[in-house]
């Protein structure tokens, strides 16, 4: 099978046939039902995911890099899925060695970074995936001297990466103006009856503003009022809030495939990470998932997998959608992909950073689903509690119904760990930060 003959069917179904550089021939052979059908749905997804994640990471959605990677295995049982890469998408060697680039650099400065981040004017950082992976690194008002911004470049040249590769940059406005701005706005909409009109507000770092996803129907200048009296502007969408814990009023596919798929108070939701609580093994999931349901078997398969606990982080004011679950002594520092491939050894975490690699290991997938990561800064109403959950993370890996509480990984390996999925929020995915199982007492992660 030609790479014409998977790439071009699949490129006009998703409406990207015409922007790609594609033959003219290839696009109108198109009109042949032999070749809109010749690439398999699993072959069609692994694509999709691939150009998508090529795209945000800022290596073009063109196919001419992965041309002769995809003619040599088109017609192979396995199909695409072995070509993907550590960071989920299929590419060359070259690009696999600047995303070791650049994951190298966010974690070499992280360090400075946490100190940064106590200053009142820290403003945020991110990857710049438009202009080659740049490191942006933002403070609002003025710069910090010399030699406080050496010390980041000083680890980033340390890490491999030229001090032209880190750009420091002045903005309006601080994460510390931004995140009080966000709270006004929570506090503005806040009743004691009905549902909150807003689903989601996000610090935007790369645009210095807000992101506030309101329901469907919502009047915003109330909302733009809040903010301008603040001096703070937002870009303003609709959209839904879903919590992913599967009940019987879903429609779940729930196989025990890609990480651990759990039930337990009538639920289907998906273990994280295995934690060191006290001196013994625990896991955490998300905290919506059989809420106001404190004890009890949680299963997994047809076996039991542990027990609940009343140790729950979703309450109001939060920052993790997490629970912890105590599980046997023997539980293993492991995330798990499927019966076949149990194994994959947790060796340490990493926030990112905005532009960075994020992926799920959920109940309903084979394989880890990827995405980057869009704010470190991110809220979202919890109909569960009915509260304001703070200090998420978004990304744009995709996840569905039962994914609730599966683990965020830094990469397709599992080694690196983010976070705790919680859900779909205004087209994003919020996930707690697995440094919050230190701050609500659920131990820290087991490596």
């Amino acid at each position: 099978m030609k790479l014409r003959s998977l790439v071009v069917p699949f490129l006009a179904a998703v409406g990207m046939l015409v922007p790609l550089a594609v033959p003219a021939a290839a696009q109108t052979a198109t009109s042949s039902p032999t070749v809109r059908n010749a690439a398999s749905p699993a072959d069609r997804a692994v694509l999709s995911e691939s150009l998508r994640l090529r795209g945000e990471l800022g290596f073009g959605t063109h196919t001419g890099p992965v041309r002769s990677l995809v003619e040599q295995r088109s017609g192979t049982a396995d199909g695409l899925r072995p070509l993907v890469n550590a960071w989920g998408f299929i590419g060359t060697a070259d690009e696999a060695a600047e995303m070791k680039r650049r994951d190298a650099l966010v974690d070499a400065v992280a360090p400075t970074v946490r100190t940064y981040a106590q200053r009142k004017e820290f403003a945020g950082h991110f990857l710049d995936n438009r202009n080659g992976g740049r490191l942006v690194v933002q403070f609002a008002g003025a710069l910090p001297g010399q030699q406080t911004r050496d010390q980041l470049l000083d680890r980033a040249g340390a890490a491999g990466s030229a001090r032209s590769a880190v750009e420091f940059r002045v903005v309006k406005h601080s994460s510390a103006q931004l995140t009080r701005a966000m709270k006004a706005l929570w506090g503005s909409v806040r009743t004691t009856r009905g549902a909150s009109p807003v689903v989601a507000i996000a610090e935007d770092v790369i645009a210095n503003r807000l992101k506030v996803t309101v329901s469907p129907g919502t009047t915003i200048r109330p909302l733009r009022a809040t903010l301008a009296g603040l001096g703070v502007s937002a870009q303003f969408s609709e959209g839904e809030g879903i919590e992913e814990a599967c009940t019987s009023r879903n429609v779940c596919d729930s196989p025990r495939r890609g990480g651990v798929g759990v039930s337990f108070a009538g639920v289907l939701c998906s273990i994280g990470w295995v934690v060191n609580r006290a001196g013994v093994r625990g896991a955490v999931t998300a905290g919506h998932c059989g809420w106001g349901t404190n004890s009890g078997t949680v299963s997994s398969g047809a076996g039991a997998y542990g027990s609940l606990t009343n140790i729950n982080a979703l309450a109001a004011g939060t920052h993790a959608d997490m629970r912890y679950i105590s599980i046997p002594s023997g539980g293993q520092p492991w995330l798990y992909e499927s019966a076949a491939v149990k194994a994959r050894v947790v060796t340490g975490s990493a926030l990112g950073t905005i532009g960075a690699s994020a992926c799920l290991f959920g109940r309903n997938s084979e394989s880890a689903r990827c995405g980057t990561i869009s704010s470190l800064n991110a809220s979202h109403t919890s109909s569960t509690c009915s509260c304001v959950v703070y200090g998420q993370s978004a990304a744009s890996y995709a996840s569905a119904g039962g994914d609730s509480g599966g683990a965020i990984a830094s990469g397709t390996t599992g080694s690196t760990a983010r976070g705790v999925h919680s859900g779909s929020f205004g087209g994003a995915k919020h996930y707690s930060w697995i440094g919050y199982t230190s701050t609500y007492n659920m131990g820290s992660l087991a490596t």
